[in-house]
């Protein structure tokens, strides 16, 4: 799934798009290659894409877990976390930085950043 194109993709739309939170929960699938199970078969489960939670698993067996993708569409330190070692630009803008950043990842393909946000029970979210 976490292909170079998908994430050059995702760079192209960090600068078509306007910041969302939806499309931060995007991001975080990609870069971490999970697949975002939420089926979105109700009101609370459409709400809580719009707002960059996303239904996972990390590890295989242990089961998913809502995650809190971080807000890398609209600030600048999180979109920053996205650039591959070694990498640093200029932009102050975090759409810019977001796109730089999965662009760079899909030429060199850089391992996926650590796992930062604290998983949340279902019942927290919906």
């Amino acid at each position: 799934m976490n292909t170079a194109a998908t994430l050059h993709e995702l760079g192209q739309r960090c600068l078509e798009e306007p910041a969302s939170r939806r499309l931060d929960g995007e991001i975080y699938c990609a870069i971490h290659d999970v697949i975002d199970a939420n089926l979105l078969w109700t009101e609370e489960l459409l709400t809580a894409r719009e707002a960059g939670m996303v239904l996972v698993e990390h590890c295989r067996g242990e089961g998913h877990a809502w995650i809190e993708a971080p807000p890398y569409t609209t600030h600048l330190t999180y979109a920053e976390s996205l650039l591959p070692d070694g990498l640093s630009t200029f932009y102050r803008d975090p759409r810019r930085m977001c796109a730089t950043a999965l662009q760079a990842r899909a030429l060199v393909n850089e391992p996926p950043p650590a796992v930062a946000r604290l998983r949340r029970p279902l019942s927290d979210v919906v």
